[in-house]
């Protein structure tokens, strides 16, 4: 049974998840604010946290913060009515696995929640290849960890699933369509723009000129390729 930790300081939102995930047969823990939230992290392992973004006290990015700089890698799905492009992009760069802003369809909240928890699967494949050198950097998607240029870099769920499908097809083109149905494991539901929002994160990481990349082409009217 997957064990997700919940922290959300509406009661109603928290009591009507917590009936909802305990349907499909989720192990939830809910958690009214940040402090018990980190609280009930040191304690316990979790396969998955729901994280909404405005919290009394420590809102959801301070959360993210401590949680990532203590290299806990725990996938984290970010609640927020605040969809803003920057609002996104401030997420992710937090540590955010992936978003779903308010006020959200159900379905689409589950659909996103067991995307995240197949992600583990999928990147801990004993038979496939567990890690990645190219360049001047090296990936182990085991434990989520990058060198580049000898700096040491922590990457998300979504990061590491990204760059493992580069990977296992460099040299290919990768459609967005591709991208959102083998990383995010929906269709339809999740907005395209958050397949840019974490190229633009991953460019940041790897390439020597974000704004002119080598590695993580943009191929005009079909998606991507990766050339390392």
């Amino acid at each position: 049974m997957n064990r997700i930790l919940l922290i959300e300081d509406d009661r109603n939102m928290a009591m009507g998840l917590v009936f909802n995930l305990n349907s499909e047969g989720f192990e939830v823990t809910h958690c009214m604010d940040g402090e018990s939230g980190l609280a009930a992290m040191a304690e316990k392992e979790f396969d998955l946290l729901v994280l909404d973004w405005m919290l009394p006290g420590l809102d959801g990015l301070d959360v993210l913060r401590q949680l990532r700089g203590r290299n806990v890698s725990v996938p984290v799905l970010l609640l927020t009515a605040r969809d803003s492009k920057e609002d996104i992009v401030e997420g992710l760069d937090s540590g955010a696995d992936d978003y779903l802003a308010k006020p959200f369809d159900l379905n689409i909240l589950m659909a996103r929640i067991r995307s995240l928890l197949r992600s583990r699967a999928w990147l801990s494949q004993k038979e496939a290849q567990q890690e990645a050198r190219f360049g001047n950097a090296h990936i182990n998607f085991e434990t989520f960890e990058a060198e580049v240029a000898d700096k040491q870099v922590r990457l998300s769920y979504k990061e590491a699933m990204i760059m493992k499908l580069f990977w296992e097809k460099r040299n290919q083109v990768i459609t967005r369509e591709e991208l959102l149905q083998k990383v995010w494991g929906i269709e339809g539901y999740i907005q395209s723009r958050t397949v840019d929002n974490h190229i633009v994160q991953l460019r940041k990481i790897f390439e020597e000129n974000p704004k002119h990349p080598k590695l993580i082409l943009s191929i005009h009217g079909s998606g991507y390729k990766f050339v390392g």
